[in-house]
């Protein structure tokens, strides 16, 4: 790295320095979280989540979890509410087709637009928003909600195109507009010189090893499996709370049974509607086990020669891209005790899956745009210092120089991985189903920690929350007469 180059990084950090960022106040939410503290960092997201900003949904969606977790069920149906009108905004205008902050903004990087969420996002808001109400006896208004996260998972591929067309579109736009006024390069040289960058071998080799993504094959719409993106624990709850309440509905069990063909729980349930078995004294137990991957940033070179380009001019071409970092469980085994006997629980969702797979279709169109972006910084350096090497005034020559380094010093300032996402959701999900003892109390163990409830007569469903191993659990019980 040269003399400039340092200095464009330096100055980007200066810049940076002294602030909270929004990784700052994700990091300190999760160690809160995965501690058991529910209610600490309520105080901070929920006062972020009340301020207009690109980040108010996540704050939302933050903010709201831990309420759920905290039991605080007026507050995170409210902060969930708040979440569904911003995920209705977003339907009607994509985040990236708003147009971000100021113009040109998609020459900056991705976190300069607001974030929308994923599908699994609007999924699980709906489930922990139908979940409190049923431990609260709303039925209908958890069905309401059951419904949504259906129709929000059968849209799910639908809305992926939708986002990916639209970033694409504003990725066009801003290039060719930039690259028009700062007079350099064409769009087919770009778009050529992007393709090169996304086949070369070494270059692709070292974005597969450090994100677990492969530019041929990853995040590939037209080649998912429904396994690969449909949440099976949505799937099951909603035939659960259906058979429950008297539906003849077979579609979400069949799915859940199909979604998890190694989970006996899914498939007795299966089979036992679809020949018209009624439950009676039946307890459902569904454990929500520690957190999903959150994201890190990784700043790289593009390899210069990848930049068609005369490289002596360049000054900076650093890219940064986000990759998941997976974390533990709340606890390596999990068993339900009950009238004297132990069944262990079985994996029902993968949700960490499910989060690698919104990934990988987020990272298929972020590399291709950040690639772009480099290309067209380093673009505007090269064609500053060509100028400036080829005039004779010495003051044009000085401010050319001057306008090439402040290039580099932007380009180096804005350069950022978008490190935006839910990040308490679960880790997977786990599901047991027993007979209630006649006594009605239950034992949860989780490795050494004992959970300890008491049903009363008739069908019941348990949720356990339990996001890392010194969380003392987060229990909600919901029954069916």
């Amino acid at each position: 790295m040269n003399t400039w180059r340092i200095s464009a990084v330096a100055f980007a950090l200066a810049c940076a320095a002294g602030c909270r960022t929004v990784k700052d106040v994700i990091n300190d939410y999760d160690a809160a979280i995965a501690s058991g503290d529910y209610v600490k960092p309520i105080a901070e997201t929920s006062e972020l989540a009340g301020k207009s900003g690109d980040t108010q949904l996540l704050w939302q969606l933050l903010a709201g979890s831990a309420m759920y977790m905290a039991d605080d069920k007026d507050g995170a149906r409210r902060m969930f509410d708040a979440a569904e009108a911003s995920f209705a905004r977003n339907d009607t205008v994509s985040v990236f087709a708003q147009g971000g902050e100021g113009a040109l903004a998609m020459m900056t990087n991705d976190r300069v637009f607001s974030y929308d969420g994923g599908g699994q996002d609007r999924i699980f808001t709906c489930l922990y928003k139908s979940i409190d109400m049923m431990a609260s006896g709303d039925a209908a208004g958890a069905r309401v909600e059951l419904n949504r996260a259906s129709r929000y998972q059968a849209n799910w591929l639908y809305d992926r195109r939708k986002d990916i067309d639209a970033a694409a579109k504003k990725m066009e736009e801003d290039a060719n507009a930039y690259a028009k006024q700062q007079k350099a390069g064409s769009q087919e040289d770009r778009s050529r010189h992007v393709a090169a960058a996304m086949k070369d071998s070494s270059f692709c080799a070292d974005i597969k090893e450090k994100c677990n993504f492969d530019p041929a094959t990853s995040g590939d719409l037209n080649v998912l499996a429904p396994k690969d993106y449909m949440n099976v624990y949505a799937a099951h709850l909603t035939g659960v709370f259906r058979w429950l309440n008297g539906d003849s509905d077979q579609n979400h069990l069949r799915d859940a049974a199909a979604l998890a063909p190694g989970c006996a729980t899914a498939a007795r349930d299966r089979k036992e509607l679809a020949a018209g078995v009624r439950p009676s004294n039946q307890v459902w137990i569904y454990v929500e086990d520690g957190l999903c991957p959150c994201r890190e940033e990784w700043r790289l070179d593009l390899p210069l020669v990848l930049i068609p380009y005369l490289n002596k001019y360049i000054m900076y071409a650093g890219m940064a891209l986000p990759y998941l970092r997976f974390r533990e469980h709340g606890a390596v085994s999990w068993s339900v005790r009950s009238g004297g006997e132990a069944v262990q629980m079985e994996r029902l969702a993968d949700v960490d899956a499910l989060m690698k797979t919104e990934y990988d279709v987020y990272m298929r169109g972020a590399l291709a745009r950040e690639i772009t972006r480099v290309i067209v910084k380093a673009s505007v350096q090269v064609a500053l210092g060509v100028t400036a090497e080829n005039v004779s005034d010495n003051y044009t020559k000085i401010a050319l120089r001057a306008s090439q380094a402040g290039a580099a010093v932007w380009a180096a300032s804005v350069t950022a991985a978008d490190m935006r996402c839910w990040t308490s959701l679960p880790k997977t999900v786990k599901v047991a189903r027993v007979d209630r003892p006649d006594d009605g109390h239950l034992e949860i163990l989780a490795d050494a920690q004992r959970i300890e409830l008491d049903l009363p007569p008739g069908n019941a469903i348990v949720f356990v929350r339990k996001p890392g191993p010194l969380a003392v659990p987060s229990v909600k019980t919901a029954v069916f007469k």
